[in-house]
Order: structure tokens, then sequence, then C-alpha cells
């Protein structure tokens, strides 16, 4: 039969055993020491001049005196220096910094410290992070407050040609992106399905300067009525090719939109609204002539009303 207790190394009372006290109260003193872990500092070298009856130190490692040769063990007093050998998993409460450490196998670390979390591999609050997304948060709302004047949030990439932006999706589905999509530009997009997207504008990083991405070039316009016209798809829109009494149509407007066209055709372009719909002070479905050469910026006052602006 051993001595001792596999892991801890708790003494057993032999048989036939004389001052089986001595046995017992030792086996006391190192449950005494485990029993809720907690010790004054974790690694120290030296050992303290004058420790009191129950003091435990994690032991450095380099440790010398009195304990030298006893690296990375758990030394405690009780008339005298007593040293247990940590296993993995063996945990203590250092007193001066309020954490738990934790004996990993071949070094202590940093288990949980109350002031702060360090070095966390994920993080879930009533969700489950992981290997993607490593915080992972289930909440009606998040706050985030100053605790001086200033805050600031910020999204840190590696290199130009990777992302840093914002994904707002609806049931998981990506529905809108801004950021710093692929290079240094901010850039907005949208999309109808989470597949398709549309870079709706980008404000240029090297000059500041914003440019609206939904730009129709080199156009044509088409057919002679409202619905042979070309659908206007854009929001701003050149016409190159526009034969006589072709044609091009509006959308159906969301209020507060404007839509830019441009007449670089050879004759007089027909712009319609949507069925239903109406241009300025024109009969429904009448169309806009826009002239040769001519631009207009068309507002949508309401769902179902456009006023043309006409350049001069």
């Amino acid at each position: 039969m051993p001595d001792t207790t596999n892991r801890v190394k708790l003494p057993y009372i032999l048989q036939s055993q004389s001052q089986k006290e001595v046995t017992h109260n030792s086996g006391l003193d190192l449950i005494d020491a485990l029993l809720q872990a907690a010790c004054v500092t974790v690694n120290l070298n030296t050992p303290p001049g004058s420790p009191a009856a129950g003091d435990c130190y994690v032991v450095g490692t380099s440790p010398t005196g009195a304990w030298a040769g006893q690296a990375k063990t758990l030394a405690f007093y009780t008339t005298g220096w007593n040293f247990i050998t940590p296993w993995e998993g063996l945990t203590v409460w250092a007193n001066d910094s309020n954490a738990l450490f934790t004996y990993d196998g071949s070094a202590w670390g940093l288990t949980y410290n109350l002031s702060s979390f360090q070095n966390l591999t994920m993080l879930g609050v009533n969700a489950t992070a992981d290997a993607t997304n490593k915080l992972s948060v289930n909440s009606a709302a998040i706050l985030l407050n100053n605790i001086g004047n200033d805050m600031q949030v910020k999204i840190n990439k590696n290199a130009a040609g990777d992302k840093a932006s914002f994904l707002f999706q609806t049931g998981f589905s990506a529905r809108a992106e801004f950021g710093l999509l692929g290079d240094d530009n901010f850039t907005l997009k949208v999309s109808p399905d989470g597949s398709s997207f549309f870079d709706a504008f980008k404000m240029l990083a090297a000059s500041g300067r914003i440019a609206l991405k939904q730009n129709g070039a080199g156009l044509s316009g088409a057919g002679t009525t409202q619905g042979t016209a070309t659908a206007i798809t854009k929001q701003t829109n050149e016409f190159t090719t526009v034969a006589a009494s072709s044609g091009a149509r509006l959308p159906s407007p969301e209020q507060g939109e404007f839509i830019f066209v441009q007449n670089s055709g050879a004759n007089a372009l027909n712009v319609y609204p949507t069925t239903g719909h109406s241009i300025n002070a024109l009969a429904a479905n009448a169309a806009f002539s826009l002239a040769v050469g001519k631009n207009a910026l068309f507002w949508a006052a309401t769902a179902t009303k456009w006023y043309a602006n006409l350049s001069a």
C-alpha cells in the first residue's frame, strides 16, 4: 500500500504506525492549504522574512533560500516551509491581485480577474460564441458610454485589401454594409436578398469627394410609348443614343428621391413616369420632353409625383 494519496499526497495512517497523530496532523495541514486555496501572491522567488502560520505562496521559476529547488510549487508555512507539487488544473486565489491563477501542467497563468478580463478566447452574452464570432451578444440594446469626454468605436483591418465594416442583416441574411470594403475608401452597399449587392455611394479617402455609384452611361432611348420606353434603374443616367420620339421611364419613386438624366443624343428624349404617376403639372402618364444637350434632376415629392429641375 502506498504511503500517500495519489494526487495531493495526503499521508496515510499505516497499520501499527506509531505517532499516528503526526501523520494525521500533517494531512490536515495539507488540506488546510488546499481547501479553498488562497495565497499571498504568485511567482515570488524570495521567501518572506517573517511568514505567519498559514501563509501560502506560489513559488516563482527561480527561487532562492529556503525555497531553492521548489520552482512553481505551492509553499505554505506552519512551523516551517512545506511544499505542494502542483498538478494540471490546480487553481488558487491571489490575495494581492484579486485574481485566480491556474497551473496548466507547466506554468501558472491568470484564470480570472474581478477587475478585468484579459486574453479571453471567446465570450458569449446570452449567446454562444464560436470560432468566427468570438464575441456574441443577444440583447435588445447595447450601450457604450464614455468615461471621460470622447467615445470612439474602433474597427481595425489588417491591410487595405481587407474589410473593416458594419454588416446589417435580416434573418441573418445581409441587407446593407458600410465601411472600408476592400480598399481605404468609405463605401455603402445594399442588397435585396443577401447575394446581389449594389454600391450606393463612396467617399474617396484620397480627396474627400463623394461619388454616387449607381450610374448609367451610354444608355439608349427606346420605343415611342410609356410601356416601351427604356426603364431607368440608376441614380445618374446619361442617354447617348436617342432616336426620334424614343423615351425613358422613371421608376416608382421613393419620396425624397433624386434621379439625374442627361440627354446627349441627337433628338429630344421623352421621360415618362411610371404608370399612374405624373411629372410637374403634366397629366398622369404624360412624358416630359428633355431637349438635346440638356439634363434634368427629377425629385420625388410623393410616392407618385416627380418634379423636374431642368438645366439652363
